[in-house]
């Protein structure tokens, strides 16, 4: 199962394999980089922790991709952003095969097992570029398909009773994901960010 899911989501989305990117950055409150460096503070060297209800994996993945930590880094630009938890990852890795392991472990499998350009590709399934959405518009925006960074690709947004939203991505099999945490440290420069409870998937897996 999990070689079925690995192979079908690289050839889905047409990636190759890479070699890690490296990349550094520092953010000028109050952007989306910003937020996704706030509790950086508690975070070992590699930049994890042992909360799984924060954005550590997610924060990591951005940074290995310069052009993804330069448009949250941009005061200018309008994002929306969401954030799949570290437990997100965590489940996805879980169901991929990965054995248990820390925070630090999982994106460490994630980057070994599914490849970075792969990343990158669920990464920009996260954006929605030129639009700042916070969780008060979305509720009024039932139906509305959302343009991501990666083309052609759109999520869903479903309001549940009123004020839940569920997010409807690619893949018809899996469960989908509900917003957890709205507009997270309020609204930045360049937009607002919302936290997930499981990743989304830009294509239908088996």
């Amino acid at each position: 199962m999990r070689k079925s899911i690995l192979v079908g989501l690289a050839a889905a989305l047409g990636v190759v394999a890479a070699a890690p990117v490296t990349a550094s950055a520092t953010s000028a409150p109050p952007t989306l980089a910003a937020v996704l460096l706030s509790d950086s503070a508690r975070d070992n060297a590699a930049g994890f922790d042992r909360r799984w209800s924060d954005y550590d994996i997610v924060t990591q993945a951005v940074l290995a991709f310069p052009d993804l930590t330069a448009a949250a880094s941009d005061p200018t630009a309008s994002l929306t952003v969401f954030l799949p938890k570290d437990y997100a990852f965590f489940r996805l890795a879980k169901q991929l095969g990965a054995p248990p392991q820390n925070e630090e472990g999982t994106f460490n499998w994630l980057v070994a097992n599914v490849g970075l350009d792969t990343i990158k590709v669920v990464l920009q399934y996260h954006i929605v570029p030129g639009a700042k959405i916070s969780y008060a518009t979305a509720l009024t925006a039932d139906g509305a398909k959302l343009d991501t960074l990666l083309p052609g690709a759109q999520v869903e947004v479903d309001v549940r009773k009123g004020n839940r939203i569920k997010l409807i991505d690619l893949d018809t099999n899996d469960r989908d994901a509900y917003v957890i945490q709205r507009d997270i440290a309020g609204e930045a420069a360049n937009g607002f960010a919302h936290g997930i409870g499981r990743v989304l998937r830009p294509v239908d897996l088996p």
